[in-house]
């Protein structure tokens, strides 16, 4: 990959007017299709922002010897970071959600009928390893312990064998491995996390760690802004509100077993809105679209819990009438 510059207010228009690394954007190449859409509202949180354009300036400049790990809760953004970062400096991306049964040879490579015989393809690590573009391995404390002990190697030496015919690959320039994960690989405490695996202390020694939690009210108010100019920002701040609570209130272990991601936000805010009809049926079209957006995949108890909270923080009711006709 060849590079260039690009002004730092790709991030946003309160970013300074400097030139900063990017990759040039060869237009009809292979590599196009791996680069993420630029989301235009999106907001960056400006620390994580910092971190996550220095490590990979690191990678481009001296080869990566060490990970980057994005810690926080589900939906808060992690993979999103990464990617719109990658979107505006023309970088090229390839991501892999893991899974329990994940080993690494299925990262590395595959064996394939190919016209009555069979030939070695890389696998998505191997691809990103020969071509100096970041990995990312989206929920990696699903992943067995002894299986990411595996990718130490990989991590801070930069090299792999392909198992079928011992071939030696080693990163280019600008390789960057880069995981996320809602725990920081220690064990999830609050055992909200079905699944997640305590990671090998050799492996987590290898990572940069950030952490990536929810946006701040204001942060996510100028978001809901952008996505939806038509509402009224008391109206985005009321919703902003409820979402805070529930996220509080899963923190705590209060019980509720479901948080309020943004894009769950985002998806009751537009329902919101899609539903506005359901009044004239005697539902009103906030409870209804929390019902579609999260409630309807929950308990009783938490469904109830849910509607309250926007009653306290709101103060509208679930319906208009108590009899209301279709």
């Amino acid at each position: 990959m060849d590079f260039t510059t690009v002004s730092a207010k790709v991030f946003g228009a309160e970013s300074p007017d400097v030139q900063i690394p990017a990759m040039v954007r060869e237009d009809g190449a292979e590599s196009e299709a791996y680069i993420p859409k630029i989301d235009g509202t999106y907001t960056f949180d400006r620390n994580n922002l910092s971190v996550v354009n220095t490590f990979l300036n690191g990678a481009w400049n001296e080869g990566s010897t060490e990970g980057l790990q994005l810690i926080g809760p589900t939906g808060s953004g992690k993979t999103s970071l990464i990617e719109q970062v990658c979107a505006r400096l023309n970088v090229p991306l390839i991501s892999v959600t893991a899974h329990e049964r994940m080993e690494v040879p299925e990262l590395i490579s595959s064996i394939v009928a190919f016209e009555g015989s069979t030939m070695t393809v890389d696998g998505p690590l191997t691809m990103a390893m020969r071509n100096g573009w970041p990995f990312v391995l989206n929920e990696s404390d699903l992943v067995e312990s002894g299986t990411a002990t595996g990718l130490n190697d990989i991590i801070e030496r930069g090299f792999t064998v392909i198992p079928s015919t011992n071939e030696v690959v080693r990163a280019a320039k600008g390789f960057a491995f880069i995981t996320t994960s809602n725990t920081s690989g220690g064990g999830d405490e609050m055992g909200a996390y079905v699944g997640t695996k305590v990671q090998n202390l050799a492996f987590r020694d290898r990572f940069v760690k950030v952490i990536v939690d929810y946006m701040d009210k204001d942060t996510e108010l100028t978001l809901l802004e952008r996505k939806f100019p038509s509402t009224p920002s008391q109206a985005l701040a009321g919703f902003i509100a409820v979402a805070n609570m529930v996220r509080d209130s899963f923190k705590a272990g209060t019980g509720l077993d479901v948080t309020m991601s943004t894009r769950t936000l985002v998806r009751w805010v537009r329902l919101t809105a899609q539903f506005a009809g359901m009044e004239r049926r005697g539902h009103q079209p906030i409870h209804y679209a929390m019902d579609l957006a999260l409630a309807n995949g929950t308990s009783e108890a938490v469904s109830e819990t849910l509607h309250s909270m926007i009653q306290q923080h709101i103060g509208v009711d679930r319906y208009v009438t108590a009899n209301a006709g279709a």
